[in-house]
């Protein structure tokens, strides 16, 4: 990795960290929130946000190619954070299973678009590697982080947590106003 590719790893696993911390945490409160609609409705809204998820992928991928990552990691993850602010408001059964579609178009793009950067800027000799260790990163964060958060449910009330995380999910969007990006040419759209 050259030195501003590196620099650009660092970035995205810094605002990701945060992120999958943050996201970890709020797993057992959306798990508690989700149940209290019922076990159906539970898979229901699970199974709605991978549809959306997997079907918006591809769209993703183009809008990618077209206008670049780093515009779409910046849009997705204050994206993200604007909705989870919303599970605040849901009231009825029909607004968590829009909140979890529109979760689903979010997810898409952010996944996306983080793969292929993460593609952009590592080394074919290193990729493997490189990627790896960044998912490793994010998946330990996130799974200590669920443990943790699992010991808050029932401490601190729903509301107040899908306050504070949708903040931090905002928040984590600053490192990501640092990255650089290549513009696409047609030179590097093959390589």
């Amino acid at each position: 990795m050259g030195k501003n590719d590196r620099r650009n790893y660092r970035l995205l696993t810094i605002a990701n960290a945060i992120s999958a911390a943050s996201g970890g945490f709020s797993i057992p409160f959306f798990l508690v929130f989700f149940f209290e609609f019922g076990y159906s409705a539970f898979a229901t809204s699970i199974a709605i946000q991978g549809i959306f998820t997997a079907v918006a992928a591809y769209y993703a991928g183009k809008a990618s190619d077209r206008i670049g990552r780093k515009p779409l990691l910046v849009f997705s993850s204050i994206a993200a954070g604007l909705l989870v602010l919303l599970y605040v408001f849901i009231q009825e059964l029909w607004h968590l299973y829009v909140l979890q579609a529109l979760i689903g178009l979010i997810t898409a793009i952010f996944g996306v678009a983080e793969q292929t950067f993460l593609a952009d800027i590592t080394r074919k000799v290193s990729r493997g590697a490189d990627i790896g260790r960044y998912v490793m990163i994010i998946g330990v964060l996130s799974a200590v982080f669920t443990i943790i958060g699992g010991f808050f449910v029932g401490v601190i009330p729903f509301r107040i947590a899908f306050l504070l995380l949708g903040a931090i999910f905002i928040l984590d969007t600053i490192p990501l106003f640092f990255l650089t990006e290549e513009p696409m040419t047609r030179k590097n759209k093959h390589v």
